[in-house]
């Protein structure tokens, strides 16, 4: 079985609001989320890292 990771839990493991958070992922209109869907990948997968990149553009714009 694969370890799996949730926006909610990357976002509180650096201090991001996990609403705005989720709000970017949206944004980013990823072909492989569907609308409605929960935001769990599973960890170190492509996905993961393309939510990753999202959070630290979240991070890098609250930041300035």
């Amino acid at each position: 079985m694969s370890d799996h990771i949730t926006a909610i839990d990357m976002a509180r493991s650096v201090g991001v609001d996990p609403k705005a958070y989720r709000q970017a992922l949206r944004e980013a209109d990823f072909p492989w989320h569907h609308q409605n869907e929960r935001w769990t990948v599973e960890i170190d997968s492509p996905e993961h890292e393309a939510m990753r990149t999202v959070l630290n553009l979240l991070k890098r714009d609250q930041a300035t």
